[in-house]
């Protein structure tokens, strides 16, 4: 959008009140956009200005104000203050939108926008001046000359009327401010905030303890739905994050040194727990499992991603089991079903090779993936059975008998997976084993899975069989199936798939696609030919 552009709008549309200008590529705002005072909706979002010319807190009538998509934009104008009727500032910062990776502080004043609802992302700077405060939703990087014109997080300390959601991006700190800094947020005060992330863009090796102290001051309003925490570099994490009973969905992702969670079983509106790249982690609950109450544990918890923590061992430090010597089989076993989610919906765990033990999962409705860690939980869930006291009970529910989707994938210690197991799987309709190069036997039931219709075995060289028995080939009749793909397993898996086959064709003949070692048997419904 060139110049003479801007002069006809600003000359010719003296009382507009809302202006949209998305997606034109535009790198700069002329000053002379002051002229439109009665400008109440401005949207710039989507361009590739770098700066706003400071002539723009002069549209005292602004309310709302998009720069979201705006990559390369460094600064907010220094006179922000002026714009006091602003309700609504938006420069990205959302999972889908990193636009304000470019911004490097924020304006000092911001904080007296007593009427601001929106914010985004402030940036916490750094390098600040000792005489400056730091207000920062972005804490800014190598402030210099211009450090009295950047504010500290305690900016946020008035603006109490924020709503919806809010980033505090960490780019820098000063070791003897930053910790009443950003006690003076006050973030326990702003009680519409639904969500919040906190995002440490800086590695701060040589004040590790700043970063347990600097989060200890982030506390929020109870009232929050959703926390997101990245980058953080401390060892513990705050016990406040245990008292957040509204939270509906918490992640973790990337704080490298944390090595244990403060126990969020109890927090009775939590729907989904995500837990990312922890080197360290070793246990995500430090407080063992004793003594948790059945009712209470994770009573809404739909979805949960547990990935790449290469340490975790376990969900607690230790086991009931290992807390009771003298407990016989049948005490663990039902001490394992009371240790189950009772709502769970979706697992996914990725790269978590030393991970043995967890609560058990029966209620999976939606998927089940499960990638470079250990089978045990797996089994261990598949071979539940119901408790003593509740076994006339028509109550328990068989394990994964609702799961549609199962995907297991480099899973070296998985020889075979329980028959019981395998027979629950009424509701599943895709099945996918990767890469488990132990895995010999596999009894799929065709009256076990009546719902599967996409079934893929790739890379399981010791697997020979796909059926219970000699009698039913290699594998079993498989009602719904749609499609059937094997590939890199055994010689014995890899041929003997044609209609010369008597034992294989009557089981597979109704299957409109079967594709073994890269070639199709069967296309579309159209025969192709043998292997």
């Amino acid at each position: 959008m060139d110049g003479g552009a801007w002069e006809s709008i600003c000359r010719d549309f003296r009382r507009l009140r809302v202006l949209v200008l998305r997606h034109l590529g535009t790198e700069g705002v002329p000053p002379l956009i002051e002229k439109l005072k009665h400008l109440k909706y401005l949207d710039l979002s989507n361009n590739e200005m770098k700066a706003l010319p400071n002539s723009v807190t002069n549209l005292v009538n602004l309310q709302v104000l998009k720069l979201n998509g705006c990559g390369y934009l460094k600064e907010l104008p220094r006179g922000i203050n002026k714009l006091i009727n602003l309700r609504h500032l938006d420069v990205g910062c959302t999972a889908d939108d990193d636009s304000c990776k470019s911004l490097e502080y924020m304006p000092r004043g911001i904080g007296k926008l007593t009427s601001l609802q929106t914010l985004s992302c402030f940036v916490v700077a750094k390098n600040r001046s000792p005489k400056s405060k730091m207000v920062c939703f972005v804490v800014a990087k190598n402030r210099s000359p211009k450090s009295k014109m950047v504010g500290g997080l305690d900016e946020l300390s008035r603006l109490n009327e924020l709503r919806g959601s809010l980033e505090i991006r960490v780019k820098g700190y000063e070791r003897d401010s930053s910790i009443s800094e950003f006690k003076g947020a006050k973030l326990e005060e702003k009680q519409y905030l639904q969500s919040l992330t906190i995002n440490w863009d800086i590695d701060m090796d040589s004040d590790i303890d700043l970063y347990d102290k600097m989060l200890q001051c982030l506390q929020p309003n109870s009232s929050l739905q959703e926390l997101e925490v990245e980058g953080y570099g401390g060892i513990r994490f705050p016990s406040w994050l245990s008292d957040l009973s509204n939270l509906v969905r918490i992640s973790l992702d990337g704080c490298k040194r944390l090595e244990h969670i403060p126990p969020l079983d109890g927090i009775p509106s939590l729907e989904e727990l995500w837990i990312e790249d922890m080197d360290n982690l070793e246990y995500t609950d430090s407080e063992g499992g004793g003594g948790k109450e059945v009712s209470k544990f994770f009573p809404s918890l739909k979805e949960l991603w547990i990935e790449n923590c290469p340490r975790v061992k376990g969900w607690w430090k230790k086991s009931r089991g290992e807390m009771k010597d003298d407990s016989d089989e049948s005490i663990v076993e039902e001490e394992l079903i009371m240790l189950s989610f009772p709502r769970l919906s979706e697992l996914h765990i990725e790269d978590c090779p030393n991970l043995t033990l967890m609560p058990l999962f029966p209620t999976l409705d939606e998927s089940l993936g499960l990638v470079n860690t250990r089978s045990m939980p797996l089994q261990q869930t598949m071979k539940m059975k119901p408790p003593v006291s509740v076994y006339s009970s028509s109550s328990f529910i068989r394990p994964l008998s609702n799961l549609k989707e199962l995907y297991i994938g480099s899973i070296d210690d998985m020889e075979s997976l329980p028959e019981v197991g395998l027979q629950n799987l009424s509701s599943l309709q895709e099945l996918e084993i990767s890469y488990c190069s132990r895995l010999e036997s596999l009894s799929l039931h065709g009256q076990g899975m009546p719902s599967l219709q996409q079934l893929e075995i790739n890379g399981c060289p010791g697997l020979k069989s796909l059926s219970e028995s000699k009698s039913q080939g290699m594998i079993p009749y498989l009602p719904s199936l749609q499609e059937l793909r094997i590939n890199g397993c055994s010689e014995e898996l890899s041929r003997g798939w044609g209609k010369e086959s008597e034992e294989v064709w009557p089981n597979i003949k109704h299957i409109p696609n079967i594709k073994i070692s890269g070639y199709y048997i069967q296309k579309e419904g159209r025969y192709v030919e043998g292997i």
